[in-house]
């Protein structure tokens, strides 16, 4: 959380985090401006929850809160924990399946990712898992590994029929290389989604990450009609960005939950 005022789906998100999730310990993560302020969360007043707070600069932007979930001390101060469930204020959660997940030995566990990532298309291909907006991680493992590494390699090419050749030849050779020495700031220019889905397990074989089939059952965030379907009609554990992708999809399922959202 980087501001206190928050929409009327972020509200939303968090009821049913607590609703759902509120036998767990959770935490507010914020930065160190709204130290002061955050008291005046109901649940923390009523001590539901707690909160850590770490550098602004963490959350100035989006580049800036890629840094944070590569940065060794947000794994360093949950260490008393095994596994963190990432949840951000655009997530949902549909049943308590925490401990279920934390028991599959996965490192990292997000949504299907599929080709085009946030511009697909119904038709594009599953290529992977790993959306950070809703994941869970194993903290020490996250730990070690954000504190050790010294060089990576990140050979994927991001190759796309249609996109002109100069483009995938631009985005091979970004991509082909990255020295990343471990730290804040020399951070890799790459989301942390991918960072933790493709690169740490390319260079780090014991880092454990699911297939798709697996993940889709744990959340779902582009193209949440597709993975329904492709779920046996299942809805997963969680998603992520609910109103952003398909929002007239999701609606009927979170107004289960005694929510009015109403389609303009």
């Amino acid at each position: 959380m980087y501001r206190l005022d928050i929409s009327e789906y972020e509200q939303i998100s968090i009821q049913q985090c607590f609703r759902i999730l509120g036998k767990h310990p959770i935490y507010f993560v914020i930065p160190k401006r709204l130290e002061a302020s955050v008291q005046s969360i109901e649940y923390i007043k009523e001590g539901k929850a707690r909160y850590k707070a770490f550098d602004d600069a963490f959350f100035d932007d989006i580049m800036a809160y890629n840094r944070l979930l590569k940065y060794p001390g947000l794994y360093k101060s949950f260490l008393e924990y095994e596994f963190m469930l990432i949840y951000q204020l655009d997530a949902f959660v549909f049943k308590d399946e925490l401990h279920y997940w934390c028991s599959q030995g996965n490192d990292t566990i997000g949504a299907p990712l599929f080709e085009g990532l946030i511009s697909a298309k119904p038709d594009s291909s599953l290529i992977g898992q790993g959306n950070g907006g809703f994941c869970l991680r194993n903290i020490r493992n996250c730990y070690k590994i954000v504190t050790q590494f010294r060089k990576l390699k990140f050979t994927r090419t991001f190759e796309d029929d249609n996109r002109p050749f100069y483009i995938n030849f631009y985005r091979y050779i970004k991509h082909q290389l990255i020295y990343i020495y471990s730290g804040y700031p020399f951070q890799p220019i790459i989301n942390e989604d991918l960072f933790w889905a493709e690169v740490i397990p390319d260079n780090f074989p014991d880092f454990k990450v699911p297939g798709p089939a697996e993940a889709m059952k744990f959340s779902f965030e582009v193209n949440p009609d597709i993975l329904f379907e492709m779920n046996q009609n299942e809805l997963p554990f969680g998603c992520h960005a609910w109103w952003k992708y398909n929002l007239e999809f999701w609606v009927s399922h979170i107004n289960k939950f005694g929510y009015n959202i109403k389609i303009n």
